[in-house]
């Protein structure tokens, strides 16, 4: 494993705390504060197990001013989905993917990304939190007609702004075909190419346990140039209830054509039953579940053909093979 994607672990292990923080009730003013000290108790109290007993404050200390600050601007950047760049109180800017008439819903795959990334230890997935904002603070938006208001308050995701995020195509030739003859047993891996190879793999597994079937439609990938890292952005296609079947066999057509994964990985999602993972991807506030019991129902099943899948290639080709990566 390269120092820095063993730096990455042990970060994300540490912050791991932090990804079951409950968000504030309904009736919470929009600009709530940050988090308690009784309220990150509860969080703690709450995360899984795999998560070792470390502090979260200085996760939550980065966190604040995104949960904390209110809307001065709001510009529309969506496509095909409402979405808001968002320039807050507190200085910082946030990308806001709220509930609105294309995706009442599709909000809350951003936040239970992030908090299943973070107990299997990827940091991979971008930081994202559960706010509600005033409608009246977006109304003068392109694509404020489209949002779902009630009691005049929008709820949504906020996901921290990525300067300079670059992307990488994977999805486009040539480095469609080259990446998946780099997961194939047998083929040349070259050294180069290794931590990239890993990181595209454990994205497959991981998009085919969430069920995001709108990774592949072009942009869904982002690129940290400095460190080489992927970024499993624009997960608001995960979490289905009903996913789209023509996204969900695209995933599994990929995931059988993989025969080289991360073991780390791997052994990490066998650790994580159905409490486990209900208690990682938590509340959207205290006492509601982020996810329907449906929506969790499709994560395990998933999670029990990811594990069928990779146990298949052991009995066939052995650790050795499958599990190339650490």
């Amino acid at each position: 494993m390269s120092r820095r994607r063993s730096l990455a672990l042990g970060l994300a292990l540490g912050v791991a705390i932090a990804a079951c923080h409950r968000a504030p009730p309904k009736d919470a003013p929009a600009d709530s504060a940050a988090p308690s000290a009784a309220s990150a108790s509860a969080s703690a109290s709450a995360t899984s197990t795999l998560a070792p007993d470390a502090s979260a404050a200085a996760s939550l200390d980065a966190d604040a001013p995104f949960r904390s600050g209110i809307p001065t601007s709001a510009k529309a950047i969506g496509h095909t989905s409402v979405v808001f760049k968002l320039e807050l109180s507190t200085g910082k800017k946030a990308a806001f993917k709220p509930a609105s008439r294309r995706g009442p819903l599709r909000y809350k795959g951003e936040i239970a990304a992030r908090r299943l990334a973070l107990v299997l230890g990827l940091l991979n997935v971008p930081r994202a939190f559960f706010r509600t904002f005033e409608a009246s603070s977006l109304s003068a938006a392109k694509g404020a007609d489209e949002l779902i208001a009630t009691e005049g308050v929008v709820k949504g995701a906020l996901i921290p702004w990525i300067p300079d995020l670059a992307f990488l195509a994977l999805e486009q030739a040539p480095l469609s075909g080259e990446w998946k003859q780099w997961l194939r047993k047998g083929a040349p891996l070259p050294d180069d190419k290794r931590d990239l190879a890993q990181q595209i793999s454990t994205l497959v597994a991981f998009d085919y346990v969430t069920g995001n079937w709108d990774r592949w439609s072009g942009g869904n990938v982002g690129l940290e140039k400095d460190t080489g890292t992927l970024l499993y952005i624009d997960n608001d296609g995960a979490f289905f209830e009903v996913p789209p079947q023509e996204g969900l066999q695209r995933n599994k057509k990929l995931l059988v054509g993989i025969d080289r994964f991360s073991r780390g990985f791997i052994a990490r999602m066998r650790l994580l039953d159905e409490a486990e993972i209900t208690r990682a991807i938590g509340d959207e506030a205290p006492g509601v579940p982020l996810l329907s019991g449906k929506a969790l129902a499709g994560v395990f099943q998933r999670r029990k053909e990811l594990l069928e899948v990779v146990d298949a290639k052991l009995k066939t080709a052995g650790e050795a093979v499958t599990f190339e990566f650490l």
